[in-house]
């Protein structure tokens, strides 16, 4: 059997091989390395009768090498088959015993130092986000008390967290310094033993903290082989942590919100995964030991005489002790109080360990660094907030691959922006705020934002919109104010989604109407198209509606937009431009277009309508006063689709662009068009580019559009000698 396959039953082994002959000869060959022509048979008998005239004895000893590109043909084809009829045509590649060697210690060396420990920890982590969905009724009812005090004073509820993250960080800072002074005494003391092991355990805690960074961020994905990188890269990791330290200390000094931050986003948001190793690994252990050590100094009071003869040192060990329960609680409790709406991230078992599905808020740093980014935004495209530009800021580089923030950060970062710039005017300040606006000036110093912009516009298109995002747009948009104009267009939301979204515009407590509503490149279906035609007869606001590239709208979508577009519609833009209209749909649509007196646009660009849907929209056009533009480009229109326009245009003079271009439409019917427009008085503009009529027709129909030459001459010249049909297919003109 050849190498590359299965041959088929009814040929033979020297029909398959032609230039190998039967027996003893053909044996060796295979054996000794033919296998380059079971891939390429050659076809040219000329060079099989020379290489035959060789003697068949040179092709059994040294067969002719094989050209590279079809040995490295022949390797990928051979990989992972089996090989028969002798040796193995590939040259198996061996190892020398020095890499052997070097492989296996490096690959024994980082399991000890990673693989190991991160096995315990995806453990650990696992019980405590059980932990945490235990707990779920508590943490949801304290965010949703943060969420309301956030709406009212939104300044109030910054410097309570800002107060309490400050304490957590200061109180942890204060407990490892008392802790190393009680390593210190013990060590005086002749307690080496348990002086070491406290000390370890405050290492082997930050350790594990990179030990975690390492094994997400750096070590590639399903790759057995370790190497010296590998090693310098968790040795790097290292050095970070050490850095974290260093900054997050220089942070409480000086009270500086915007260093601990940036420490954290450096660090790819690893403080949930900090908090929890550092509790359990150090925290706990130490707190256990001190407690066990005061305990001993009274009961043996031999061996600690010199302790209690000094005061301070027994006040040092009981305030390190007191302040590691605070610490415990404090973490315990940070750990516990998981964001609710972050909730349905962590199906993945491990949340505290993943930067994008971690179970704290943003820091209010990186919160502060977006808003700044988006009043900078603001100012310079005439506040319009362009959300997908933002988001890239945040993102970071895992194992090669690309993380962005995750639905619940990124609604948080939008709903902070939108509560910063569009404040409701029914908010009244009351003096807690007022205080409190002063106190964080003071906070803030020169990061104050000192002018802030109003969000007008707000474009979230193709911002990598999650399975979660729907559901927390819904809740921000029901609870904003400001902005007329909503883009969501390229995020392939799914027809809920959509649904869901425009419940919120519905619900808006302050009556949001936006009069631009683009959703555009989505999945739109049935239940969304009757949300938005919900919205647009209850609020009448919208004017310009993009459901263009929803292939799954369908003729049921088409007829409940259409159903609610009557006289009194606001609509003056309508684009189904890539939806699957049909004849059906079309027929709705005529019908509307009979009666509505506010549609001034119709896109109907690559839909499919076919005769009858043109037809359908003709008679529509007939006796419309209000439509100025139509778009029916790639809609499958022939040249009885050009008659029904024609007979449309000769009724209507209020229609100004008509864009047919990319149809059938061919000499016949741009006659029946020319004699159309002889009528109307009202079109100005007619793209027939890429229809396969003749270039002259296209001059005649230009110059009666231009008002130029003698129809009745110019008529005759093309209709006695022009062009056959299809001579100006190609290009054509825009006129």
């Amino acid at each position: 059997m050849p190498p590359g396959g299965r041959p088929p039953r009814n040929k033979s082994r020297t029909q398959l091989y032609p230039d190998v002959e039967a027996g003893d000869g053909g044996s060796d060959a295979v054996e000794n390395g033919s296998s380059d022509r079971a891939f390429n048979a050659p076809s040219d008998r000329g060079e099989r009768s020379d290489r035959d005239a060789n003697g068949a004895s040179t092709s059994r000893a040294s067969p002719a090498p094989a050209a590279p590109r079809q040995e490295a043909y022949a390797a990928d084809n051979m990989e992972g088959v089996a090989l028969t009829g002798g040796g193995a045509a590939l040259t198996k590649y061996r190892s020398t015993q020095r890499e052997l060697i070097g492989g296996a210690v490096f690959k024994y060396t980082m399991w000890v130092l990673a693989i190991g420990p991160w096995k315990i920890i995806k453990a650990t982590s696992w019980v405590l986000n059980r932990w945490q969905r235990f707990v779920y009724p508590l943490s949801y009812g304290l965010f949703y008390g943060g969420d309301a005090m956030d709406k009212t004073m939104p300044t109030v509820r910054a410097i309570v967290v800002w107060f309490w993250n400050t304490c957590s960080l200061a109180l942890h800072f204060v407990d490892v310094i008392l802790i190393f002074a009680v390593i210190n005494i013990l060590a005086n003391n002749g307690n080496g033993a348990v002086a070491l092991t406290m000390g370890m355990l405050y290492l082997y805690s930050h350790y594990l903290m990179a030990v975690i960074m390492y094994m997400e961020n750096d070590r590639p994905i399903d790759c057995p082989v370790y190497t010296a990188v590998d090693l310098i890269n968790f040795a790097r990791r290292q050095v970070d942590v050490l850095f974290f330290d260093i900054q997050l200390l220089s942070s409480v000094v000086h009270s500086n919100i915007m260093i601990e931050g940036m420490t954290q986003m450096m660090l790819q948001g690893y403080e949930e995964a900090r908090v929890c190793v550092h509790m359990i690994m150090n925290s706990l252990p130490a707190c256990i030991i001190l407690g066990v050590l005061y305990d001993a100094i009274y009961a043996l009071q031999d061996q600690f005489e010199d302790i209690i003869n000094r005061k301070s040192r027994i006040n040092i060990i009981y305030a390190a002790f007191m302040l590691a329960i605070w610490n415990i609680i404090d973490k315990f409790i940070r750990l516990s109080l998981a964001d609710p709406w972050l909730h349905p991230l962590n199906e993945d078992g491990y949340p505290l360990l993943y930067m994008r599905s971690n179970a704290a808020r943003l820091p209010r740093a990186l919160m502060l660094d977006f808003v700044f980014r988006a009043n900078v935004q603001l100012a310079e495209n005439d506040d319009k907030l362009t959300l997908k530009p933002l988001y890239d800021k945040y993102v970071i580089n895992v194992r090669g691959e690309a993380k962005h923030l995750a639905d619940g950060h990124k609604m948080y970062l939008l709903r902070k922006a939108l509560r910063t710039f569009n404040k409701a005017g029914n908010i009244k300040i009351n003096r807690a705020e007022r205080l409190a606006q002063k106190v964080d000036r003071h906070i803030l110093r020169d990061q104050m934002l000192r002018e802030t912009r109003t969000v007008r516009a707000l474009d979230a298109s193709n911002i990598r919109a999650g399975p979660h995002l729907s559901r927390m747009l819904e809740e921000v948009l029901a609870e904003t104010t400001g902005f007329d104009v909503l883009k969501l267009a390229d995020n392939r939301l799914a027809d809920d989604c959509v649904a869901h979204v425009v419940e919120g515009l519905r619900h808006n407590v302050y009556g949001l109407k936006i009069r631009d509503l683009d959703l555009s490149n989505n999945d739109v279906a049935v239940k969304g198209a009757e949300a938005v035609a919900t919205y647009i007869m209850q609020y009448k606001c919208v004017v310009t509606l993009n459901l263009s590239g929803n292939m799954n709208l369908g003729a049921v979508g088409v007829k409940g937009i259409a159903s609610v577009l009557n006289e009194d519609s606001a609509l003056e833009r309508l684009d189904l431009s890539g939806c699957e209209v049909t004849a059906e749909g079309a027929a709705a649509l005529g019908a509307m277009l009979k009666g509505n007196k506010g549609l001034r646009a119709l896109l109907l660009a690559n839909t499919r309508l076919g005769t009858a849907g043109v037809d359908s929209i003709c008679k529509g056009i007939a006796k419309n006063t209000s439509l100025r533009e139509l778009d029916l480009t790639r809609c499958g229109c022939d040249d009885k689709a050009a008659a029904h326009l024609a007979a449309a245009l000769q009724q209507n003079n209020s229609l100004e662009r008509l864009l047919v271009g990319n149809n059938r439409i061919t000499d016949t019917g741009a006659k029946a068009l020319a004699d159309a427009l002889q009528a109307n008085t009202g079109l100005h503009h007619i793209d027939l580019s890429g229809c396969p009529m003749d270039k002259s027709w296209k001059k005649l129909l230009h110059n009666i559009m231009k008002g130029q030459g003698d129809y009745t001459r110019d008529y005759a010249r093309v209709a006695g000698g022009g062009g056959g049909g299809g001579g100006g297919g190609g290009g054509g003109l825009q006129f």
